[in-house]
C-alpha cells in the first residue's frame, strides 16, 4: 500500500471557537501524538482529507505528512477521526506518528478470492467469521489487504490466522483465530430451521395429568352444581306431602 500524501500546517491557537474559525476555512483541527517529543497540534486540508478517507474505502491508513519548511514528513497512523452526530462533519482528527525504520500493528482487511467446488456445485458454501486481521510491518511494506484464495477448499476445510502468509511482515492476530470455514449445504438449511422454530408444548398423553396453565376440572366446582340442585329437590318433597 502507497503511503497517502497529505498536507498539514501547524496550529497555534485553541479552542472552540478556534476550531469553528479553522473549519469554516476548509481545513480540520488535529493532533499528532509521537514518541519522544510533545504532541504537535495541527490542521489537515478538509477536501483533501475527505478525498483520502473516501479512497482507503475503511481500510488502514498512513498517512506521509508534509510540512511547509520541513525537509522529511512525518509517517503517521489515522487513531481517531471525530464527526458531528447529524451532520457527519469532520470535526477533529488524531493521527499517531510512526518513527522511521519501526514496524506497526494494524488491523488489515481479509479479501477472499477464487470459487470452491463445493460453492460451484452448489453443495455447500463459504462462510467467513472474520473480515480483518492484525498484521506487523514496516509503514511502507503495509498491504492493502490479506487475500485469501478458497479455489482448492473443500467441503469441511477451514482457514486459521497462522494459515495466512503476508510479504514484509508477520500476521500478529490470535493463531487460532477461524477466519472462514466450508460448511455443507444441508447444514444451512439446519441452522436457519433451527433458529426460526419457535418451541411447541407437546400434547399431554391420555391418562397423564393436564399440563400447566390448562384449565382442568375442580372438585369445588361439582359441589357448588351439587349445592344448587338440593333446594329444587327439597321444595318437590314438600309439595307431595301437601
Amino acid at each position: 500500500m502507497s503511503l497517502v500524501n497529505l498536507n498539514i500546517h501547524p496550529r497555534t491557537t485553541a479552542g472552540k471557537n478556534e476550531n469553528r474559525r479553522t473549519r469554516a476555512a476548509g481545513r480540520v483541527p488535529a493532533v499528532l501524538y509521537g514518541k519522544g517529543r510533545p504532541t504537535a497540534s495541527i490542521e489537515l486540508e478538509g477536501h483533501a482529507f475527505e478525498v483520502a478517507l473516501k479512497h482507503l474505502g475503511g481500510r488502514s491508513a498512513i498517512f506521509q505528512l508534509h510540512q511547509a519548511g520541513m525537509e522529511e514528513g512525518h509517517i503517521a497512523l489515522l487513531r481517531e477521526v471525530q464527526r458531528h452526530p447529524v451532520s457527519d462533519m469532520i470535526l477533529h482528527v488524531d493521527l499517531l506518528e510512526i518513527p522511521q525504520g519501526q514496524p506497526v500493528v494494524v488491523a488489515v482487511h481479509v479479501h477472499v478470492s477464487g470459487s470452491c467446488a463445493a460453492s460451484k456445485t452448489g453443495d455447500g458454501s463459504v462462510v467467513v467469521n472474520t473480515n480483518s486481521v492484525e498484521i506487523s510491518c514496516l509503514p511502507r511494506s503495509l498491504p492493502e489487504f490479506v487475500e485469501v484464495d478458497v479455489t482448492e477448499l473443500q467441503l469441511g476445510d477451514k482457514i486459521f490466522a497462522r494459515d495466512l502468509k503476508i510479504e514484509g511482515g508477520e500476521i500478529v492476530s490470535d493463531p487460532d483465530l477461524l477466519i472462514l470455514s466450508v460448511k455443507a449445504a444441508s447444514l444451512f438449511v439446519e441452522e436457519v430451521a433451527s433458529a426460526e422454530a419457535e418451541p411447541v408444548e407437546a400434547a399431554a398423553p391420555k391418562g397423564a395429568p393436564a399440563q400447566k396453565g390448562m384449565p382442568t376440572p375442580k372438585a369445588d366446582d361439582k359441589k357448588k352444581a351439587d349445592d344448587k340442585k338440593k333446594p329444587d329437590d327439597k321444595k318437590k318433597s314438600d309439595d307431595k306431602k301437601k
